[in-house]
């Protein structure tokens, strides 16, 4: 069959479209952004992802660990509880042996105390009265001179028990039913230094107590 061109225009080759300049080579490189865009993303999401499992990973092992301690903790509770209630008992106990001791203490004080002053007593003087209060000791007596007062006093100041002895009042009476005998009637004060312990017994009186002279 015979073709005749009225148009006049040229029958394109076969050797394929005509592209324009440029149109081919902006595609190749803008799909080549994508897939570098999309590559990008993955490696993000993945690290994202590989991040979530070792958290949760640990979260899992923390969650472990607590459920250990937390059996741990029910299995020990009672022998927990045992050991308070024997910490309470010694606590108990301990403040009783304090009681104790020092009630046996306050019941030596005044026996020690005793024993104290009159193992201090010169020949010829006689204790007729004691009392204390707040450390302070007062003694009322009897001698046969005002010199076996002078001679207790300074016994009374060496000793390891008793500081600052003062002599409060000191008169001579005369014998009852006209007896010519005159005696010393005196009151002292002093302050009672030496604590009455089982432990110091040994630095107050020394000896058996005199008995009355």
């Amino acid at each position: 069959m015979i073709r005749v061109n009225l148009l006049g225009t040229k029958e394109p080759s076969g050797a394929g479209p005509i592209l324009e300049p440029g149109f081919g080579g902006g595609e190749s490189s803008e799909k080549k952004g994508i897939l570098a865009g999309i590559a990008i993303l993955g490696l993000a999401v993945g690290a994202i992802g590989v991040q979530w499992l070792s958290a949760t990973r640990t979260i899992n092992q923390l969650d472990e660990e607590i459920n250990q301690l937390t059996q741990e903790k029910a299995r020990l509770a009672p022998i927990i509880a045992q050991v308070e209630a024997y910490q309470a008992k010694l606590a108990e106990l301990e403040e009783k042996e304090r009681l104790i001791e020092r009630l046996k203490n306050e019941r030596q004080g005044p026996v020690r105390m005793l024993e104290a002053l009159s193992a201090e007593l010169p020949d010829f003087v006689w204790l007729t009265e004691l009392s204390q209060r707040a450390g302070m000791v007062t003694i009322d007596g009897m001698a046969a001179s005002l010199v076996s007062v002078a001679d207790y006093i300074r016994r009374l100041e060496d000793s390891d028990w008793f500081q600052n002895v003062e002599l409060v009042d000191a008169s001579v009476k005369r014998g009852q039913r006209g007896q010519e005998q005159e005696f010393t009637e005196f009151q002292l004060r002093t302050q009672l230094v030496t604590p009455f312990s089982p432990d110091s017994q040994a630095g107050g009186a020394g000896g058996a107590p005199a008995g009355a002279r």
